[in-house]
């Protein structure tokens, strides 16, 4: 087989694969929609989401964030504060004034100290009207991090507290406006802040649609998260461009069954068996006819083996320190991350047409892709990936998937769409997964490329 030829169905296993484990860390779609309701303008160099903010910087976000600007401008309340600039006076007056900072000493604010996780936590949570001073006390100020988490202001996907930058503002502030204020009186803090007249109704609508279909969303999830072993038809279409000419065309129809060990995620086993249609390009030295030809791929012990055709590729992959380093315990105790959404919204079948943001979820194939110890040879980035879930009998019975994506891998670029649809089959004791016989005949990816490589000198 020529290299070329192996490259691209190397490519498009590993690709088919990735699909199973994606779901966040650039928050651009967080700004725009805070930008939409006028409560976030950024500088005159744009958003600037890569770089940390100052606290003066932080309070100014709040402030807008809560609707305030005008009032903190039009009547530039006194603060005690003898380190503020006059650009930034009025908006820590207001904070000041409504009780939602005390400064880091009597006289000062810290101005210029930059902003950590742990006080923009402190800030949102204020906001919701939680208390860390005075007679009844919400939190402490060292435990902010921990009780935004249980509030759902902070998750794994909207904040670092190694890495603090203006992106998570956005992130949490967005998030923060989903959850429900303490005292009860509105589903959501933007609900609470409209009707006070902080934030225009009609400017908000896209989003309050949003939140709304959010949590109808996660109800319908957090059914499915008991659920362990599952088994599910999969039907894939997709084209490939490699180097950007047109390369392949692929169809499977695929059968999966996974096991989950959530003890022991390593002792977790997952199979994937069906048949796949390649039609390869003339240019290519194709054909240009559809070959069809066995897929599959098995999980065990840590390994990932994956069959196509007569190639056979096996790779270590650790489920318990890939979903390790993606922080999934803290996920798994949490809603799915509102930040990790484009848009979402409920259809008149009942179904839910949801559009993730590509940039956040490629934060995360990153970690599955250093967790494989591929990162040096392989760069996989998703352009778009879009959802409809169709419930059945209170639970998701079907998912399809739209989805753009660009794999880079020695030195060749392949671009694939593909179109996905899964439904799932059974749950629970009924499902059994089966290991192929011949394990020990696969091959690491460092021999299938030694192998394509004397293949192209022949």
């Amino acid at each position: 087989m020529k290299k070329s030829h192996k490259l691209l169905l190397l490519g498009a296993a590993l690709t088919t694969s990735l699909t199973f484990s994606a779901a966040a860390a650039d928050f651009t779609g967080c700004a725009d929609a805070l930008n939409q309701m006028g409560l976030f303008s950024g500088t005159d160099k744009g958003y600037e989401l890569d770089r940390a903010p100052s606290r003066t910087e932080a309070a100014v976000m709040l402030v807008r964030l809560l609707g305030g600007e005008q009032e903190a401008t039009e009547k530039n309340y006194t603060t005690p504060f003898t380190d503020v600039p006059g650009w930034a006076s009025p908006y820590v007056g207001w904070l000041y004034e409504n009780n939602l900072t005390s400064g880091t000493s009597a006289t000062t604010f810290g101005s210029d100290d930059t902003c950590t996780a742990q006080m923009y936590a402190t800030f949102l949570l204020r906001s919701l009207g939680y208390q860390d001073s005075g007679d009844s006390v919400d939190f402490q100020f060292n435990d902010a991090i921990k009780f935004a988490e249980e509030k759902g202001v902070a998750d794994s996907a909207n904040y670092n507290a190694e890495n603090f930058l203006r992106d998570h503002v956005v992130a949490m502030s967005y998030t923060a406006l989903s959850v429900q204020p303490k005292d009860a009186a509105h589903d959501t803090l933007l609900d609470q802040l409209v009707a006070d007249g902080a934030i225009d109704s009609a400017k908000s609508a896209d989003t309050k649609a949003v939140f709304s279909a959010f949590k109808e969303f996660n109800a319908l999830n957090e059914k499915m998260a008991d659920i362990t072993d599952m088994g599910m038809t999969i039907a894939l279409d997709a084209n490939v461009k490699l180097n950007g000419t047109d390369a392949m065309t692929m169809k499977m129809n695929m059968d999966a069954k996974a096991k989950m060990d959530m003890e022991n995620l390593d002792k977790s086993q997952m199979s994937i068996s069906g048949k796949g249609s390649v039609t390869m390009a003339e240019a290519l030295g194709g054909d240009g006819k559809a070959e069809e030809q066995d897929m599959s791929a098995y999980y065990a012990d840590g390994k990932y083996y994956v069959k196509t055709g007569e190639d056979k590729i096996v790779m270590p992959m650790s489920f318990g320190d890939t979903l390790s380093a993606m922080d999934m315990a803290k996920m798994a105790n949490s809603n799915m991350p509102i930040s990790a959404f484009n848009n979402i919204k409920k259809n008149s079948d009942g179904s839910f047409s949801v559009a993730y943001d590509a940039d956040t979820m490629n934060g995360i194939i990153s970690k599955i892709m250093a967790s494989t110890g591929m990162t040096e040879d392989v760069d996989v980035k998703l352009t778009k990936c879009d959802m409809t879930i169709t419930p059945k009998d209170d639970s998701i019975g079907n998912m399809k998937a739209d989805m753009d994506m660009s794999m880079t891998m020695l030195g060749q670029t392949m671009d694939m769409t593909m179109v996905m649809d899964c439904a799932i089959t059974e749950t629970g004791d009924s499902v059994k997964v089966e290991a192929p016989t011949d394990l020990d005949t696969y091959k690491t990816m460092e021999d299938m490329l030694k192998d394509a490589d004397k293949d192209a000198d022949k």
